[in-house]
């Protein structure tokens, strides 16, 4: 189960930019998202909609690991982050993209993130 104060982070408004970040061939490269398009499926995994990301989806299939932060309330002060380290991969059918694709017609595909650690970091 995903650590809740991660749940928090992911649904508590304002909107905030979520970065994910791959490792390509010329170093790392990063993509931003929103808090508000996460889904959270019931096995513990991270979802956003993919309009464009197809550098990320290249480097995904190279390497699938990602890591991802974001801020919220922290430990003692009025914001936190969390690193979140997982593997990754892009669906274009099956459930997670229908999840996806359900609230983000847009979206060409869904990032699926499986989540292996996630520490908050303030």
């Amino acid at each position: 189960m995903l650590d809740k104060k991660l749940l928090e982070v992911l649904t508590s408004p304002p909107d905030a930019a979520v970065a994910i970040v791959t490792q390509g061939k010329d170093g790392p490269h990063v993509v931003n998202s929103w808090n508000s398009y996460a889904q959270i499926t019931e096995d513990d995994k991270i979802l956003f909609p993919a309009g464009r990301m197809n550098e990320t989806e290249q480097n995904i299939q190279a390497d699938n690991r990602v890591i991802s932060n974001r801020e919220v309330q922290g430990k003692s002060i009025k914001g936190t982050g969390f690193l979140v380290i997982g593997t990754a991969e892009f669906a274009a059918e099956g459930a997670d993209y229908d999840t996806i694709k359900a609230k983000f017609p847009w979206a060409r595909a869904a990032l699926a993130i499986k989540v292996e650690s996630a520490e908050q970091t303030l």
